[in-house]
């Protein structure tokens, strides 16, 4: 492993946390909002939520990188992402339109059969 993979575990854990607290902050405000919190404890609720929320996505992402086997596994998963060979601009062009046109043969193949098995049905239902 390099060195600089166990920073860019520690950042995505960092960003799950965040992305956690940012879930539970929008579900806490729901719930305030339908049990009516947010009307009778309008500070006390916001902050609350917010402290509340950080201490989630704190715990999670804390009891996500505790286990030292799930640790290892994102490390050698980081490791296999640095041995990916990316496509150029060229090549993600390329494949790119190749994509669309795949799709666009096989839209218009799907349409040809989707009209004849209609009018199919029409003429043995009628």
């Amino acid at each position: 492993m390099q060195k600089d993979d166990s920073t860019w575990l520690r950042t995505g854990y960092s960003v799950f946390a965040l992305l956690v607290a940012f879930v539970f902050w929008k579900m806490f405000i729901q719930i305030g909002l339908k049990a009516g919190w947010l009307e009778r404890y309008e500070a006390g609720t916001r902050v609350g939520s917010v402290v509340l929320a950080i201490a989630c996505g704190v715990g999670i992402a804390w009891w996500l990188a505790s286990d030292k086997g799930r640790h290892e596994y994102f490390l050698a998963s980081v490791g296999e992402l640095r041995k990916i060979q990316w496509p150029d601009w060229e090549q993600t062009k390329k494949l790119t339109l190749i994509v669309c046109v795949v799709v666009a043969v096989f839209s218009v193949i799907l349409t040809v059969f989707d009209i004849g098995w209609a009018r199919l049905l029409k003429l043995l239902l009628v």
